[in-house]
Order: C-alpha cells, then structure tokens, then sequence
C-alpha cells in the first residue's frame, strides 16, 4: 500500500511539474485582450515564478561562465608563466654569451695594446685578508707555461705577479700586497718611483718633487724592471704628502677592481728591444751575373 501511494505521489509531481510549463506556454500564446479568467490567474501566478526562474537560470549561467572563465584564466596564466620562465632562461643564455663576447673583445684588445707573449686566464676566487689579497686563476694551459714572479695583467690595468703555482691554478701577489713593488711613473711628469703595496685597497709610492704630482694624475708602469710593458696603467693618485727632503708621498687607487675582475693575462715573455740597427741597414744589391738574352 506504502509502495503504491507513493507511486501515486511521484506520478502527480511530475504531472505537476510538466503541467505548470505547459499552463505557462498556454496563457503566453493566448491574445492578452481575449484571455478567461483561468489564463489570467495562470498568468498573474507564473509571472512572478517565471522571473524567478529566469533570475536564478541567469545567476547560475553567470556562476558556471565566471568558473569556466577564471579555470581558462589558470591556464592562460600557468602557459604565460612557462614562457616567462623559458624567456628568462634564454635571457641569462645570452648575457653570459654578452659576457663572453666582451671578455673576447677586451682579449683582442689586450693583445694589440701588449707585445709580449701573453697567456689568458680565468678568475675563479678572489680572498681577502686585512694584510694582503689572492687572486687565483685557472689556466687554459698547463702550469709548465707559468713560472712565480710573472707579471700578471688585466685590460683596466695591472694586477701583480704570480706568487705560487700548483697544478692547474696559480695564486696571484697582488699589486696591494706589502710584499709587492714595481717600477712605475707618473704619467703627466715622468716622476719615477716604485710601487708599494699598503694592503686594503691601495698602495704607496714615493717620487722626487721636482715637478708637483695632483691629485687625479695616473700612474704607468716604466717598463725598466722588465716584467710589466711600459705605459700600462696602474692606478690613479688619491692623496699626496709632501715629505722631507724634498720628496712627494703618493696613495694610489689601483686601476683594477679585483673583486670584479673575471679575466686576466699572464706575461710569458718579454717583447723584444728594438733594433737599433734597422734603419742603418741597406738593402743588399742585386747579384752580379749572367743576364738572360732579350
């Protein structure tokens, strides 16, 4: 009996729920001047249960078109992502390739500034101490090319001399170490003098005061101890001191900044002195002898 009244109600639900519609679609396709008072109770109900329905057909419609749009907006957002990361990548690839265009640049450069027999090589560490620095550098050669004592150089300037070497690296005295001294000038005067590290970030050197050194003025290697090129750049004077005896006290910004530096050249060999003799020489005439017959 349960089984069976049930069956009844489920029956007049969907009869109901077809029927409404139906009453709906009748009083909408009657003439509104000719409609009995049962299409216009139809009408005057369903109006409102019809703006209802279409107000929470609309809403939901927006509801599902809003997440399907924002779901399309992920992925838009993750492909947009995966390409920026792709782009990044490819904009590091090409600045380190910058990089090393620059560095083959400056390379060339160095190798048209310098006649010696010059030997690259790459950075790898920079330490640092209160009392002296080390530069260590990796060879594109073996260690039999580099020997202690070798002059050391950058594009900016000089850097110092190799101070000990190992298999593949070499550690570097730097031209700010106390224990470093090279010969070197002011540029504008022609004082000569020599190079003394002062440890920190610059160094010492003492020239005659004959002619007044400025603050500004650039200091050059003299080329007389012959392991640096003559006219390389050292650094930049920073302070003078007058001294006793006629003497001037200068502290030298070094031209090179080590923390930065990725490159440098190792001097293997002095250039050689010029020929005193070229001009003097003549070229030798022609040999005397039998001429062909014309």
């Amino acid at each position: 009996m349960a089984t069976s009244s049930r069956t009844i109600r489920d029956v007049f639900v969907v009869l109901l729920l077809l029927g409404i519609p139906l009453l709906l679609l009748r009083s909408a396709t009657q003439d509104p001047h000719r409609l009995s008072p049962f299409d216009r109770t139809v009408r005057r109900i369903g109006g409102p249960l019809e703006a209802g329905l279409g107000y929470a057909a609309t809403t939901v419609g927006s509801f599902f078109e809003r997440w399907l749009l924002q779901a399309r907006l992920q992925e838009i957002n993750a492909e947009v992502n995966g390409e920026n990361r792709l782009l990044r990548l490819r904009l590091r690839e090409l600045l380190r390739v910058e990089e090393e265009n620059r560095e083959l640049r400056r390379s060339l450069q160095m190798r048209d500034k310098v006649a010696e027999d010059m030997l690259a090589a790459e950075v790898t560490a920079f330490e640092q101490s209160p009392y002296f620095r080390v530069l260590k550098l990796v060879l594109d050669r073996g260690d039999r090319f580099v020997l202690p004592g070798m002059a050391v150089l950058a594009d900016t300037g000089v850097v110092g001399r190799i101070d000990r070497v190992t298999d593949d690296r070499s550690d570097v005295m730097l031209i700010t170490d106390p224990r470093s001294k090279v010969a070197v000038e002011v540029a504008r005067t022609r004082a000569a003098g020599i190079l003394e590290g002062a440890g920190e970030d610059h160094c010492i050197v003492v020239v005659a005061s004959e002619t007044p050194v400025e603050v500004g003025d650039f200091i050059q290697t003299t080329g007389v101890d012959d392991l640096f090129p003559k006219s390389h750049p050292v650094g930049r004077v920073v302070a003078v001191e007058n001294l006793v005896g006629d003497q001037q006290r200068l502290e030298v910004l070094p031209a090179v900044r080590f923390d930065r530096l990725n490159m440098a050249w190792v001097i293997l060999a002095s250039a050689p002195p010029p020929d005193s003799q070229a001009e003097l020489r003549r070229a030798q005439p022609a040999a005397r002898g039998l001429q062909p017959l014309r």
